[in-house]
């Protein structure tokens, strides 16, 4: 969920602006590896021996792990490293992504860091590595991670959020829905859908998927997009949008999250997501190591917990993990199920994307 006094995107793209004066952090960072990389010492080591070396730094640093978060399944990790590692205590900050960004940058540019790992959405995430206040993770849980986890920058992905079309079952027809975003622009439509006022990133993907994959000019697409635009409802916050949709009160949510369908549809609400809507937009959520961490080695203690054993934490939040298997696990999105990642267009051209967005919803009516 993305919200605030500027409109959801607005903020995003104001803060990644923002973080571009110097700080004193940024120049702590920017020295040689070999002289500012605070876990240097455990680079090398393995399995047993090298939990028992960070779990006894740990303790000696304190026994504290500092964590910002707007991970909102964020206690099924507390709990599961809390059970492998009691000693250890979690003091998890968790709030909107936004807010998780500018309290970050705030405390860096005051050369004051707080937290030692930070767990959120990836813009916010290679905003913080623009920056130069994340370091690469090198430790061996990155084994076990799919290939589109890594190369990130010096963050890595823990989980993936799945935008998907998902429909209240009880408004439309089994089979009404179409077979791809195009159908969409139908006039049937016109009331049955919704949008979430800040998704201008799932708006880039699927843009961009349209021009890049399926061929489309710019102006078709755009075209395109006006046709769907009117015949949509503009719902403010994820939960918000999936509490509607589980109430009927539209039929079909264009850019909801799949966990929050699956979740909704656990408990008896009448809603679903497959077959799926081609393509399904997937956005990497990730995990960050401070450069300036207050303790280092609990710091790495939880993001091999994490990227590791944690994953099946994940998992049964339905989240989509990182991992490449985690047991008992299936993947949510069908096999053969056309999927699109925001492009580096999207990742770097934040402020056209957000603006084109915002107006592009502009007039559109709320969903109440």
């Amino acid at each position: 969920m993305r919200h605030g006094a500027l409109p959801a995107g607005l903020l995003v793209a104001g803060l990644l602006m923002s973080a571009c004066g110097p700080s004193p952090t940024t120049t702590t960072a920017n020295a040689p590896q070999e002289e500012s990389n605070p876990y240097a010492a455990y680079e090398s080591l393995k399995g047993e021996k090298r939990t028992a070396k960070l779990l006894a730094d740990a303790r000696e640093e304190g026994g504290v792990l500092d964590l910002y978060t707007s991970n909102t399944d964020i206690q099924d990790l507390v709990d599961g490293f809390k059970k492998a590692h009691p000693d250890i205590k979690v003091r998890a900050f968790r709030a909107n992504s936004e807010t998780v960004l500018q309290r970050t940058l705030q405390e860096n540019q005051a050369g004051k860091p707080q937290n030692d790992v930070i767990d959120t959405n990836d813009l916010e995430l290679r905003a913080l590595d623009s920056q130069h206040l994340l370091r690469a993770y090198t430790g061996p849980s990155q084994d076990g991670l799919k290939p589109e986890a890594k190369g990130l920058g010096n963050w890595t992905a823990e989980r993936f959020n799945a935008f998907v079309a998902g429909w209240n079952t009880r408004e439309i027809p089994k089979g009404e829905q179409p077979k791809d975003f195009t159908g969409f622009a139908d006039p049937k439509w016109k009331g049955k859908l919704s949008v979430e006022v800040g998704d201008w990133d799932w708006y880039a993907a699927m843009h961009t998927y349209l021009t890049e994959k399926m061929g489309m000019s710019e102006a078709a697409a755009d075209a395109l997009f006006k046709k769907v635009i009117a015949n949509v409802k503009v719902a403010k916050g994820h939960t918000v949008q999936g509490e509607m949709l589980s109430a009927g009160q539209f039929g079909l949510a264009l850019s909801v999250y799949s966990h929050t369908v699956d979740k909704a549809a656990r408990k008896g609400a009448p809603v679903a997501w497959k077959p799926a809507v081609e393509p399904v937009i997937l956005r990497p959520n990730g995990i960050g190591l401070m450069a300036t961490p207050r303790h280092p080695a609990a710091a790495l203690l939880w993001t091999d917990y994490v990227l590791g054993a944690g994953q099946k934490e994940i998992a049964k939040s339905l989240r989509i993990p990182a991992a490449r298997h985690v047991p008992g696990y299936d993947e949510p999105v069908p096999a053969g199920t056309e999927t699109f990642t925001l492009s580096k267009t999207g990742e770097t051209d934040t402020k056209k994307w957000d603006a084109a967005y915002d107006a592009l919803l502009r007039g559109a009516p709320q969903a109440d």
